[in-house]
């Protein structure tokens, strides 16, 4: 059975535990490029907020770029496989501004 994993700013994505999801609470840019890296092989779907899919965008060139969907190119489907070697995952964007808060900045 596939599961979801929530990645993000601890205050953003604690809650999810409550629904069964995987949470993994990212409060930098490493944290969620080591969280994105470390999924385990059952997780289908992945929920980011606003400020981690803007590193996951930054790191792998796709600022800018949607990460949802089921396509191929990155730009209205899904991630091309490259993002960070996780074919097969959706990534979905939480709704709100990466830019509110506290900034998550790449190195």
């Amino acid at each position: 059975m596939s599961r979801v994993a929530v990645i993000g700013e601890g205050a953003r994505v604690q809650g999810f535990v409550l629904a069964g999801a995987l949470v993994l609470a990212a409060e930098d840019a490493a944290a969620v490029r080591a969280a994105w890296r470390t999924l385990p092989g059952d997780v289908a779907v992945v929920v980011l907020t606003p400020r981690a899919a803007d590193v996951l965008r930054e790191v792998t060139g796709l600022a800018g770029a949607r990460l949802t969907g089921t396509g191929g190119t990155g730009t209205g489907g899904a991630p091309p496989d490259g993002l960070a070697g996780r074919p097969g995952v959706l990534p979905v964007v939480m709704p709100g501004e990466a830019s509110q808060g506290p900034a998550v900045t790449p190195p």
